[in-house]
């Protein structure tokens, strides 16, 4: 979260504000003043949640976070139409698989005429490909598409990708992981790392 860069925090300013603002309530309490005491007290609530949030904004533009992308009802419908399977899957898993495509079309750079269909296969291919595997940073990424269906990662130029045209019908994730599509995919991300 801090990216090395504590200084920019000025936690040297705000903790011992914090430290002698609460070590000041007890002190009160014990001299009879309980309405400087409740002062006190939620002064050091209001300082922590403006604290709070300029840390968090910071940590977000130091660490160039971006926002996912939310999948519109074409978006989804274009889903089914990749892999109609996936609504058989649980909420649950229905839920990451829409938020993890939101956060790889908002990280990946796409070069060349790709279609939103192709992005989103890509999208769902590479989630799949990475479903077991803590999260990857995908900002650095930038994958560009050939002709007939196909891409490669500019990273790794050599190695191309296909896409599929047609729906998968695989069923599960262990499934989609061994597809013919999915699988030389996944065996290029671990290599990538």
């Amino acid at each position: 979260m801090t990216n090395g860069s504590l200084n920019n925090y000025r936690f040297s300013i705000w903790l011992p504000l914090f430290a002698g603002l609460l070590i000041l309530i007890p002190i009160c309490i014990w001299s009879g003043l309980i309405g400087l005491a409740k002062f006190l007290g939620v002064s050091v609530l209001l300082l922590l949640i403006f604290a709070m949030r300029k840390w968090f904004q910071l940590a977000r533009l130091q660490n160039n976070r971006v926002a996912r992308i939310q999948l519109t009802t074409n978006d989804l419908f274009i889903l089914k139409q990749i892999n109609p399977a996936y609504l058989s899957w649980s909420s649950s898993d229905q839920r990451v698989l829409i938020d993890q495509i939101g956060l790889f079309l908002a990280e990946v750079r796409f070069t060349g005429p790709w279609t939103p269909k192709a992005q989103l296969t890509v999208a769902f291919m590479s989630i799949c490909a990475t479903w077991n595997s803590s999260y990857t940073n995908k900002q650095h990424w930038t994958l560009c598409y050939k002709e007939s269906a196909s891409f490669y990662l500019e990273q790794e130029p050599n190695i191309i990708y296909s896409i599929p045209v047609n729906p998968m019908s695989e069923q599960d994730l262990p499934g989609l992981q061994n597809n013919d599509f999915i699988g030389p995919f996944k065996k290029g991300l671990e290599s990538l790392k």
